[in-house]
This record gives C-alpha cells, structure tokens and sequence, in this order.
C-alpha cells in the first residue's frame, strides 16, 4: 500500500483579521491629507512634514522621520505609491495584523528614513511611503517563502524572484528617486519577515492541514495470449 499526501491548508489560505480594508484605506487617507497640506505653501503644517539631513540631524527635528513617511512630491508620486500601499497595508493586516502592517510597519520606515537621510547632502528632502512600501514587500514575500512549505523551495523562490523582478526593479533611472530607500527597505522587510516567523513558526504550523489517503496497489495485470 502507499500513502497519497495532499496539501489543503496553511496559514495563507485564509484572513486572519478583518480590518484590512479600514486600516489600509485609513492610511492612504492619512497620506492624501498631508501630502495636501505639504503641497499647501499657505498652511503653517507644510513646513513642518517632510526631511531633510540639516532639519533633522542638525536641528533635532526627529518627528519627520515619521511624517515624511506620509507626504508626497506632488500628484503623480501619490498615485504612484497609492496603489502598492493599499494593497500591501491590505494583505499584511489581513494575515498579520494591524501592529505589523501600520505600527511596526511605521516604525521601521523612521529607521530606514535615517540611514537614508543620513547619507544625503544636507539640503536634500526626502519624501514618500515609498521606504514602507518596500518593507512591506520584503515582509510579505520571505514569509510566502516560509509558509508555502507545499511548493518546492525552487519554485517559491522562481515566483518571489520574478515579482521582485517585474514590480520592484525600476525599468528606468530617475535622479529624483530614492532607490536606497527601496532597497534599504526590502532589506528591513526581509529580516524582520524572518524574525517574525522564527517567533511565531509553531503557532503558524498550527494553520497548516494535509489529508493522507492510503492507495491500494494493484497487482500487475495478467495477460493470456
């Protein structure tokens, strides 16, 4: 006789929380608010929200870490960074929460914000969600690979190999892009993925179902001529 292993379920195949829409749509909310009031030279707060190196390191100015997270050059940069916010914000709340997707998620951003703005000329701002966006992706992907232990590990990689590929690597070079911010970001994603699912690998292997199927095996047929 032989066994028939058949995957059913992981830790994936279903939300885990329902806030994901709200908390998601709340963040994008947040960003279209003050990057308005950023692009809002009349308004006291504009001046207020994003960074540069002088403003923070040497005026002390540490908040902007966190502000600057939230406002956008102009138009087209918001869209640009709407869609794969909400989306991501979307997916890592659903599966992991609201702490993880926004609260960490922000908190990490400041960091990656300092490395970033710490190695800029001192009159270079630097704007956007776009370092988040990144640690989202870097979070999400090294957990799909941990998780979807159903697939060959070559063909897990295959696929987070070609979105980060397709979605992450730019086509083409802008000067006014911050792409150590991008990188800096999925780095930061990637290792705090893998330290989330050390801490967390058993209560997610409780998610995980297999059905086995005992297979008769026939004899080999007996042909008379």
């Amino acid at each position: 006789m032989e066994v028939e292993k058949r995957f059913i379920r992981n830790y994936l195949s279903k939300q885990k929380f329902s806030s994901g829409k709200i908390t998601s749509g709340f963040i994008l909310t947040v960003c279209i608010l003050l990057s308005l009031f950023y692009w809002d030279n009349s308004s006291s707060i504009s001046s207020l929200l994003s960074a540069s190196h002088n403003q923070v390191f040497i005026d002390g100015q540490y908040w902007r870490l966190f502000t600057t997270s939230f406002v956008h050059g102009d138009i087209e940069h918001l869209m640009s960074n709407s869609l794969m916010l909400f989306i991501l914000t979307y997916f890592v709340t659903s599966f992991y929460g609201s702490f993880i997707s926004v609260g960490l998620g922000f908190i990490m951003g400041m960091i990656i914000n300092y490395f970033v703005i710490s190695g800029y000329q001192t009159d270079t701002t630097l704007v956007g969600a776009s370092g988040v966006i990144y640690y989202l992706w870097g979070f999400w992907l090294v957990l799909y690979v941990c998780i979807s232990k159903h697939m060959h590990i070559i063909g897990r990689l295959i696929r987070i190999g070609g979105i980060f590929l397709i979605l992450l690597v730019p086509t083409t070079y802008s000067p006014s892009t911050s792409y150590m911010a991008h990188y800096i970001g999925f780095g930061v994603g990637f290792i705090t993925g893998l330290v989330y699912y050390l801490l967390n690998h058993k209560k997610i292997a409780e998610f995980e179902f297999w059905e086995y199927r005992v297979v008769e095996e026939l004899e080999d047929p007996i042909i008379e001529g």
